[in-house]
């Protein structure tokens, strides 16, 4: 196995690792919603010693922790399709401690996320629950297309095409924020291409890839730019140039000589 994909796998076991976590805490903030017990006191405030009355908070970091983790395999889709998955595990929460007899859909009850956020039926809470997967959904959706058009992967998962360096010439706006550029490559037999092509404004000045067919490398129509991840690379601070010796002369002295 390759490192890329070694790591790729470790990537993926650390998020299958996050989502187990993920959905029982948001499971259990509302499935023990009515149970959890309060202590309070005059001067000190509200307490609790029960996990279910911090599982929201708990939930929020655990739900960022597998966004991150999981970035690298869903792009733009990250923020829609990690909340949307919480949400999912709150609204079953909530039908399984009806199941349960915990609750019934007329119970009022209180809802904390990161600050006491009212008093509600557990009809409200699943509309708002609903409500907010379907929102993420639809932003993990929207997002997954914009990554899967910048980065042509469809295109480039295809047996008929390949990639090479390219860079881009030229802007001439078509509309929004998408212009005509030509795009400069070498093809694998070292053939020098510059083809006219359609891109997003945020292609500009960075690396990109040129994803074409290699029997039609000249084809506009089998032509696409690929704006691959860019990884970080370390700085290196330029140092002095090199000192150039002429023959038959010596080097000058040193300062500390």
């Amino acid at each position: 196995m390759s490192r890329k994909a070694c790591g790729a796998a470790v990537r993926g076991l650390v998020c299958a690792l996050l989502a187990w976590p993920v959905w029982l805490v948001w499971h259990l903030s509302t499935y023990d919603a009515t149970s959890a017990a309060w202590s309070c006191y005059d001067d000190a405030g509200c307490g609790s010693d029960q996990l279910a009355t911090l599982a929201p908070e708990l939930g929020i970091a655990l739900t960022v922790l597998l966004g991150l983790a999981g970035a690298r395999f869903l792009h733009r889709a990250t923020p829609g399709a990690v909340t949307a998955f919480s949400a999912l595990a709150a609204a079953v929460g909530w039908y399984d401690a009806v199941a349960d007899g915990r609750v019934s859909y007329g119970t009022l009850t209180d809802y904390t996320l990161l600050a006491p956020v009212g008093r509600h039926t557990v009809t409200a809470w699943l509309v708002f629950l609903w409500s907010v997967a379907a929102a993420g959904a639809l932003a993990a959706v929207w997002g997954g297309a914009v990554s899967l058009r910048r980065t042509a992967a469809l295109r480039r998962a295809r047996a008929g095409f390949t990639t090479a360096a390219a860079r881009l010439e030229g802007w001439r706006p078509v509309r929004g924020r998408r212009g005509e550029v030509t795009v400069v490559f070498h093809d694998r037999r070292g053939a020098r291409h510059a083809v006219p092509v359609v891109v997003d404004r945020a292609a500009l000045g960075r690396p990109v890839l040129a994803v074409y067919d290699p029997e039609r490398p000249a084809d506009p129509g089998r032509t696409r730019v690929a704006i691959p991840r860019q990884r970080r690379r370390p700085s290196v601070r330029p140092g002095p140039p090199p000192r150039t010796r002429v023959p038959g002369r010596s080097a000058p002295p040193r300062a500390d000589q």
